[in-house]
Formats: C-alpha cells, sequence, structure tokens
C-alpha cells in the first residue's frame, strides 16, 4: 500500500485534506514550532460542510503526520531541488523543524547536510557560550590523595602498587554525558555528510579540537535521555534532540541503504530564495579573479533617502568597489506588480549616489514574464557635482532548475554560471 501525500502548494489559500483529521493531528500542525507566536504559517480550518483544509504562506517542506501517517507536502512554486539549496545555505533562518520527530525523506537523499548545517550552527553557539563543565564523580587509583579512600578497594590495590591511593572525588570537568553525547553525534555524522565539504570540513576541526579535552566513547540514543535540564546546561537541549536522531541505528543505516532519515520541516522560500542567491554572489565574488576589485554586502542600511533620514533602505546585495557602491541587486521570489519592484530598486539608487546599475533577479517560473531590456532612468545631482546620472535598472529570471539531475556539485555550477554572467554584464561595462 503506498503512503498518501497530500500536495499543498506554498501560498496557498486552502487545500482540502481529504480524510478526517484527527485532534492529535490538528493539535501537531498548529505546534509552536511550526507557527510562530501570532503569525500562522499554517492553518487548518474547515468549510460549510465540516471538511478539513489548509493553507499556508510562503512555505515549502514535509509534515508526516503522526497519527495518520499521511504526509503533506508543500511545494514549492518554481521547479528547483530544494534540498540542494538548503544544504548550501550557512543560514537556517525561518528554517522550522522538529527533530523529535524522525521520519523518511524519500524526496531527498542528502537531508544529511542540512542536519550537518544545523549541528553546525548549533555547536558554534555553544563554542560562543562555552562548553559545559561539570562534576562527575570518579572512582580510581591516584598518587596523590584525593577526596576519600575506599577501604575496600584499596587493600586490593595495596597488593598490586602500595604507593597509590584508591580515590573517590568529585571532578569538574568537560568530559562529562552532554559533551561525550556531542562529539559521539559529531563523529557519526561528518561519515554521513555527502555534498557540503565546507560544513563536513568545519565539523572535521571541531570534532578535532573537542577530543582534545573529551573521551569519544559510544553513546545510545537511550542515554539521550539521561540528560536532565536546567538553567546551567540549558543551551544543550536542541544539540542533545539532534544527536539523539544521529545515534538512531536506523539512521545511520539508512544511508547505506540509499535512503535518508530526516525530519518534519518547513521553510520560507521568501528567504531560502534570498539567501541563496546572496550565498551564491558572495561565493563568486570572493573566488572569481575577474571580481578581485569588488566586496560583497549583505542587507546593508542607507538612510540617506530623504533629507531628514527617517526612512532606512535596506538592498539584499551591493556590490563595493573601493568606498563606493556602483551596483545593487535584489532578490525577488515572489513578483506580484514588476513596477512595485521597479520603484523600490530606484529607491535604493537614489539613496546611494554612486550607484550605476540595479538588478531585480526572479526565479523562473512558468508565469514569470518580464523584459529583458534594460530601463535608464536619469538622475539630476545637484550641489556642487551637479551632473545628470545614468542608472541602468534590469529584471532578470535565473533557471532553478536547468541542472537539477547533474547533481549536487553540477547544480550549484549551473546556478554560478548563471549568476557570473550577471555580475559580469554588471562589472564590464558602465552606466
Amino acid at each position: 500500500m503506498s503512503e498518501e501525500i497530500i500536495e499543498v502548494p506554498e501560498n496557498s489559500p486552502g487545500v482540502e485534506l481529504g480524510f478526517e483529521l484527527s485532534e492529535e493531528d490538528e493539535n501537531y500542525l498548529q505546534r509552536e514550532v511550526f507557527n510562530k507566536g501570532k503569525r500562522k504559517n499554517i492553518e487548518v480550518f474547515y468549510d460549510r460542510q465540516r471538511k478539513a483544509k489548509i493553507r499556508t504562506g510562503p512555505y515549502a517542506g514535509i509534515i508526516q503526520l503522526p497519527r495518520s501517517q499521511k504526509r503533506i507536502h508543500f511545494s514549492t512554486k518554481v521547479k528547483t531541488n530544494l534540498f540542494y539549496m538548503l544544504s548550501f545555505l550557512k543560514s537556517e533562518d525561518e528554517f522550522l523543524y522538529d527533530p523529535d520527530t524522525p521520519i523518511e525523506i524519500k524526496e531527498g537523499v542528502n537531508f544529511f547536510d542540512i542536519i550537518g548545517k544545523f549541528f553546525l550552527n548549533e555547536l558554534n553557539g555553544i563554542l560562543k557560550q562555552g562548553f559545559l563543565k561539570k562534576y562527575i564523580r570518579k572512582s580510581e587509583s591516584q598518587r596523590f590523595l584525593k577526596g576519600k579512600i575506599l577501604i575496600k578497594n584499596q587493600i586490593i590495590e595495596s597488593i598490586v602498587d602500595k604507593s597509590k591511593f584508591f580515590c573517590e572525588y568529585n571532578d569538574l570537568t568537560f568530559d562529562n554525558l552532554e559533551n561525550r553525547i556531542v562529539l559521539s553525534a559529531l563523529t557519526s555524522l561528518i561519515s554521513l555528510i555527502r555534498f557540503n565539504l565546507e560544513i563536513k570540513n568545519e565539523l572535521k576541526k571541531l570534532e578535532t579540537m573537542l577530543k582534545d579535552f573529551i573521551t569519544l566513547v559510544k553513546i545510545s540514543p537511550q542515554e539521550c535521555n539521561h540528560v536532565k535540564f536546567n538553567r546551567i546546561n540549558q543551551y544543550y537541549e536542541d544539540i542533545i534532540k539532534l544527536s539523539k536522531l544521529i545515534l538512531e541505528e536506523r539512521f545511520i543505516r539508512s544511508v547505506y541503504k540509499g535512503e535518508s532519515r530526516g525530519f518534519n520541516f518547513i521553510v520560507n522560500m521568501n528567504k531560502v530564495y534570498e539567501d541563496f542567491i546572496t550565498e551564491i554572489i558572495e561565493a563568486i565574488i570572493n573566488t572569481c579573479p575577474e571580481f578581485r576589485a569588488f566586496e560583497v554586502e549583505k542587507q546593508p542600511r542607507f538612510d540617506r533617502l530623504v533629507q531628514e533620514r527617517s526612512i532606512i533602505t535596506k538592498p539584499d546585495v551591493v556590490v563595493r568597489r573601493g568606498g563606493k557602491y556602483p551596483f545593487i541587486i535584489d532578490t525577488k521570489y515572489k513578483r506580484e506588480d514588476l513596477n512595485v519592484d521597479y520603484y523600490q530598486v530606484i529607491a535604493y539608487s537614489l539613496a546611494l549616489r554612486d550607484c550605476e546599475k540595479c538588478c531585480l533577479i526572479y526565479p523562473m517560473s512558468k508565469d514569470s514574464k518580464i523584459s529583458k531590456d534594460p530601463l535608464t532612468l536619469v538622475r539630476d545631482l545637484t550641489g556642487e557635482d551637479s551632473r545628470k546620472v545614468k542608472i541602468y535598472v534590469r529584471a532578470i529570471n535565473l533557471d532553478l532548475d536547468e541542472n537539477r539531475n547533474l547533481g549536487y556539485e553540477g547544480y550549484l555550477e549551473g546556478i554560478k554560471e548563471q549568476v557570473k554572467n550577471i555580475l559580469l554584464e554588471f562589472t564590464t561595462t558602465t552606466g
């Protein structure tokens, strides 16, 4: 019997689920992990016939309901390989997930790379806050008396070596259960990551560091339940949950069977697209010799649009050359009115007197028909440098589906090639 899958397109006003929704499943969909406070990313409602429907915002992902085991696919409006995009991202903003509910991810065998990113971010957070030290009771032979002597063990010890004391004492150490769980999960996870070598190498560096003061031992998922959280170790809670998932035998074995284990998740596609293109641009400019003179600033804030400086403009990406900002790039996953988007980048260009070109980058979709011809904005600069400046504004479609079947590296190279051509057009001609 095949698993029933319900497709819910992003920004759907309402899709009928086609089955009776249990109270447990409805409560699960309304959980805080998928809905931030008063913001309802997923909303369940009923029509006049009391049929359950579901609507959502700009979200894509997979949620398998715990009671009915039916799976809901929140699908993207554009064709792309979502798992490759998520594997490439450094940020996990607007990635909402439930690590307590592991599921089979048949849709993308590289979910381990995504989990690797989460684990790396959590581990870096712990590193900034400081690794946990706890008092651990130890019983062992010592050259010097420490704590109290265990008489029974001391008698046996004296037969072998009379110069040692068999002591029991409390030791304040990093080598505690929480850190051993983290190190054990980290070691297992490194072997599961297939594509994102940057994340894999960062995790390897942290593994080497942790081994200097933490003992690597085999940890079972059940041992993760022995950790009791309080105000001292509360900041370990998320990474212990991820560790428990990674340490599951079924999870580890699945990679060798061509499957993948993951968990229920949804992502804000507006944010995913923005971050993905921004990181692609940053990678190109930082590594390609053609752009040696340029730097990337992500979401810089400018207040020079009006004299009172009361309006803040924040473009997605500004390409800087020296102390000037000649190029503005704004990513738009969702296009409702092209004119509105043009107005926005024109406002950015007015706030930056050095601006020569603006570019709007949209993902290609069946309804994304935009003119490839640039528009020319003529701006009068008054004052000592009174002159007329031409600013070119372009709207460009990016094909996120072109190389989706070429594997992770092929997919990324295809996207980078498209973006690189856009940047070359920007940087090799003047406005």
